[in-house]
């Protein structure tokens, strides 16, 4: 297992695409950290309090799409140009190839978090001089809810190309969800919308100063622990229809 685990991080980390999705996220995220750190406008003047950081840090988590795309580029990629045949000839278990793909995904979605994350700490410590910092509940917890979160949306990702195999189909299919079905259940239906996979991902990523600068009625989140099991139920369930589709489907 070693091995193919190597292997996966071979394939992901010599793909091109990866690094390039990673660096769109990581500056991302920091264009939305900067709303919370200088833009008096939007939430006032930084403080360093404990939900400012938190709110910070928590845009990190606000690009799970881009672990999302890599998730699903990393085993359509492998059906788009024909080497999942030879990958299998080398490793004929396709229960272990997934797994050890869904294991490397979950840990890109770790070291996103940690890329972006340093983005983020840059920027709040330029908007921090001269100011003390408090790392409170709320920033301790948007640094395990990003981790977690994102580890699970590749798993996720993953899982989404296994089922649909064809590169274009499952990326298409997962950016019209996530941006346009998801969002207008929400916008109808928010009571519903708040137990979907992505809506509940995001109630991990909102922060109290975050909800605060939103409209009221606008979200209904889960509570975050009741979002994470939701979000990990879909999680589960989706990867293990992954695993048996695998298995029943000719290559």
């Amino acid at each position: 297992m070693t091995g193919l685990l190597a292997a996966e991080v071979r394939k992901l980390s010599t793909a091109r695409t990866t690094w390039i999705l990673t660096a769109i996220g990581a500056a991302f995220a920091g264009f939305g950290a900067g709303f919370f750190l200088f833009e008096e406008a939007f939430s006032g003047p930084f403080t360093g309090s404990d939900p400012q950081v938190a709110a910070a840090i928590d845009q990190v988590g606000g690009m799970s799409v881009i672990v999302l795309v890599v998730g699903v580029l990393s085993l359509t990629t492998e059906f788009r140009h024909a080497t999942i045949g030879r990958t299998l000839q080398i490793t004929p278990s396709r229960t272990r190839v997934l797994t050890a793909k869904l294991v490397v995904g979950a840990a890109y979605g770790v070291v996103y978090f940690v890329a972006s994350l340093g983005v983020v700490a840059v920027l709040i410590g330029i908007a921090a001089t001269g100011t003390d910092l408090e790392l409170g509940a709320e920033v301790r917890e948007a640094l395990w809810h990003g981790p977690v979160g994102l580890a699970l949306t590749a798993v996720f990702g993953v899982a989404v190309g296994a089922l649909l195999r064809s590169q274009v189909v499952a990326i298409t299919v997962s950016l019209v969800y996530v941006m346009l079905v998801e969002t207008l259940v929400n916008q109808f239906a928010p009571q519903v919308a708040r137990w979907l996979p992505f809506q509940a991902l995001n109630a991990l990523f909102l922060s109290d100063e975050a909800m605060g600068q939103m409209p009221e009625g606008m979200v209904s989140p889960l509570p975050p622990g009741t979002a994470l099991g939701v979000f990990v139920a879909y999680v589960a369930a989706f990867s293990v229809a992954a695993v048996w589709l695998l298995r029943a489907r000719d290559v």
